[in-house]
């Protein structure tokens, strides 16, 4: 008897919370039925419409009416990760000093080889002799 009072009771409160695993926040969304257009929604959207984007989708095959409609199936987290991305990822400003740091590896390289004597590549370097 015990036992099936145990048994009969943990299904009891199995049940009852089941309704509370499954509660969720109400957005501002579901209440008002409609959909609110999100800033980064907006921001992907126009970066679509401009011409050497347009432009760049076309060529690789891409309709624009399904780019609108992928952006409009993201949700807003998506769609904020993916206009944070874009304002912040560099577009090839970054090859000026990848040119720069190169050259001073290979000045840096040639200085040390003058110093050891190996190469004779500049005049202001005296080679280390082990007189």
């Amino acid at each position: 008897m015990k036992i099936s009072k145990l048994v009969l009771s943990f299904i009891l409160s199995i049940s009852l919370f089941s309704g509370m695993l499954s509660a969720q926040m109400a957005s501002t969304e579901m209440l008002v039925g409609h959909s609110v257009s999100s800033p980064s929604k907006d921001k992907l959207a126009q970066i679509i419409s401009r011409e050497d984007v347009a432009k760049r989708f076309e060529e690789l095959g891409v309709d624009s009416n399904m780019i609108e409609a992928r952006i409009a199936s993201m949700t807003d987290e998506e769609a904020s990760k993916i206009a944070y991305q874009i304002d912040t990822l560099p577009a090839g400003a970054d090859a000026g000093m990848s040119i720069v740091g190169a050259i001073v590896f290979i000045f840096i390289v040639l200085l040390i080889t003058d110093i050891l004597g190996v190469t004779n590549v500049f005049n202001f370097t005296k080679p280390i002799t082990n007189n």
